[in-house]
């Protein structure tokens, strides 16, 4: 048996740059290599220290909008180099999604953020994924997480613990294996591996496919993420809130849950955002004559051809993005609407389609950065999202290209002084205007090989492998002859993205 620990992907890694947030591959990479400015404990669900000491300072400043921190000493990238403010600075000047809310510069040990607009989160952005910091080497990105990589093959990553790195790591390397989706979008050669003993995790496999592995355990991460239909309002069809609340209204959510999950009750959304941020019903049922009728009190001519876009890889909300298109087509087909669906090759031409604009209808979601609903409201809504070339990584993520200026001064009324009414009108004007229709919750699927000692239960975010151990041989594992099967674990959600 391998003394490596082992992780199984199903997509391979197409970008290196953690700032540009769309490499959908390999998140769990970008945790175990890069560290953002603090971080977030889902135990405690409190903010603490990370690259920079805290709590930020407020600087005496005219507009009360500038604030400060202190770099922690002694950190180093992978490289050797010392941490310092210039980095920090640098680093968040290059991440699209910091530049949004706010610019940074570096002044002595000290980094200085200068917020666009009051925001009572703002350390909490600081703790976000997308916001590792990053000393760029030539073609290389390095960081000062517990890891860096070691060899990058087609099929193979490999990763060695960082030498610089000061706190404790019990997993001394691990590699990330490519098993590529089958032609009809399966997942057999990775489900193959991991009953072949060859993977040690993974959190690529479809729920129903669960009950297929075997002598391994099991873990559930139930409702962290959504699968939306995004309607896209800059074409002339998709302006009317009505002809949006009609398709809406023709497509059965529970239908669609149902074929990618056993039990769809359990997975069909309600609303926009998922259970692990709290509930936002859209109060919107399946209804095909009401959509009828709403389409001809607007005076639809259904016999337009409809573009669906959809991503070009699985997602744990939509773990087969083609058979649920086809769904949807075969819906809106019922109303008269003829439906071709596109989906790019992969994420660098799925980027330039959405920034393009080339679409009637999306098929995608999102996962939550933070656990803040607002983040992920504002992230879906927010004009300042909409897809453009400049706004090219995670920000970029209004894909119904919706701007309206009554939501953006609630967003950002919301962000100064979270207020319980202003958080209601937000709400509804989600379920009033209808610029997206949600359709399933999707969970967090792992498996874990019995050789894994110490797997934590948030295994959602953070370098959450370096503290795991393997044995010097592997008679805790199940033998090959047991009976006993391997019963999933279902945790409360306590991860984001």
């Amino acid at each position: 048996m391998s003394e490596v620990f082992r992780v199984g992907f199903v997509n391979r890694w197409e970008r290196r740059d953690p700032r540009t947030g769309l490499n959908y591959a390999s998140f769990l990479v970008q945790w175990h290599m890069y560290e953002p400015p603090y971080r977030f404990s889902a135990q405690s669900k409190q903010i603490q220290a990370g690259l920079l000491e805290y709590p930020l300072v407020k600087e005496p400043n005219h507009d009360s909008l500038l604030y400060s921190a202190r770099v922690r000493p002694g950190i180093r990238f992978s490289d050797g180099t010392e941490l310092t403010a210039e980095h920090v600075a640098a680093s968040l000047e290059k991440t699209p999604a910091f530049k949004i809310h706010a610019g940074a510069s570096a002044r002595g040990d000290r980094v200085f953020f200068r917020l666009k607009h009051p925001n009572a989160a703002f350390e909490l952005l600081l703790s976000r994924f997308d916001h590792g910091i990053v000393l760029e080497r030539g073609r290389d990105f390095l960081g000062t997480g517990p890891y860096m990589l070691a060899e990058v093959k087609p099929d193979c990553l490999r990763l060695v613990r960082n030498p610089h790195y000061k706190e404790p790591v019990r997993l001394q390397e691990f590699e990330c294996r490519i098993y590529p989706l089958d032609a009809d979008g399966g997942r057999k050669k990775l489900l193959e591996a991991v009953n072949r003993g060859e993977v040690d995790f993974t959190d690529e496999l479809a729920r129903d496919e669960l009950n297929k592995v075997e002598k391994m355990r099991k873990c559930i991460d139930l409702g962290y993420c959504t699968a939306i239909l995004f309607f896209n309002t800059e074409r002339p069809l998709f302006q009317d809130p009505r002809v949006r609340l009609a398709v809406a209204s023709a497509v059965d959510r529970k239908g669609l849950a149902a074929q990618s999950y056993s039990n769809a009750l359990a997975f069909a959304a309600t609303g926009m955002t998922p259970p692990v941020l709290g509930s936002t019903p859209d109060l919107i049922t399946y209804d095909s004559a009401r959509a009828r009728d709403l389409l001809a009190k607007a005076n639809v001519n259904t016999k337009s051809p409809l573009v669906l876009g959809m991503l070009p890889v699985p997602r744990p909300y939509l773990p087969e993005p083609k058979v649920t298109a086809a769904s949807v087509a075969a819906q809106l087909g019922q109303l008269g609407f003829s439906v071709e669906i596109r989906q790019p090759r992969d994420l660098a031409e799925y980027q330039e389609f959405t920034q393009r604009s080339v679409y009637d209808l999306l098929l995608a979601g999102w996962i939550p950065d933070t656990p803040s609903p607002l983040d992920f409201m504002e992230s879906l809504l927010a004009s300042h999202n909409v897809p453009t070339e400049a706004n090219q990584a995670t920000r970029g993520s209004n894909f119904s290209r919706w701007r309206n200026t009554e939501m953006d001064a609630a967003l950002q009324k919301q962000r100064v002084k979270p207020d319980a009414a202003n958080w209601q009108r937000i709400c509804d004007l989600v379920r009033t205007e209808v610029p997206l229709f949600p359709l399933m919750y999707g969970p967090r699927i792992a498996v874990v090989s019995w050789r894994a000692r110490n797997f934590p239960r948030d295994f959602g975010s953070g370098a959450f492998l370096a503290q795991v151990e393997l044995p010097e041989s592997a008679s805790s594992r199940p033998s090959a002859g047991s009976s006993e099967p391997a019963r999933p674990v279902v945790f409360q959600s306590k991860s984001f993205r």
